[in-house]
């Protein structure tokens, strides 16, 4: 089993913390750039990771994945944000961002997706029926 520490030299190190305009909105858990954590996170809030986690990730709120963060897990959110690495499956009940230097390795299930240019996706997108959809 990979630890976190080891999931940081391959999956995260060496990436430069930076955030969108806007990613961390008042009451956001941010961890930070030197968080290596091998576990389950869960929130009622805002999380932005700027660091590595290996495990799941939960919250009520929005899930940022800063340019430099990495997550190894599954992710779930009403809005989720990526910027920097996912290597799992995410569901996002609102909407789900990859910026343009987002790589995301995994299925995602939301009723809205961007994908701006730049950003790498190798995975299966679902939308759920009965979404509305902009033509």
């Amino acid at each position: 089993m990979a630890t976190a520490a080891n999931t940081a030299d391959s999956f995260g190190k060496g990436n430069k913390f930076s955030l969108g305009e806007g990613a961390a909105r008042a009451g956001s858990t941010v961890l930070g750039t030197e968080a290596q954590i091998s576990g389950n996170i869960a929130a009622t809030g805002d999380i932005v990771i700027a660091g590595v986690i290996e495990g799941e990730v939960t919250s009520q709120g929005r899930v940022t994945i800063a340019n430099g963060g990495a997550v190894k897990g599954r992710v779930s959110a009403i809005e989720i944000v990526i910027e920097g690495k996912l290597l799992g499956d995410s569901v996002a009940s609102k909407s789900l961002s990859m910026m343009t230097t987002a790589q995301v390795r995994g299925d995602i299930s939301t009723p809205v997706i961007v994908i701006e240019p730049g950003a790498s996706f190798v995975g299966r997108c679902a939308m759920p029926e009965g979404t509305t959809r902009a033509a």
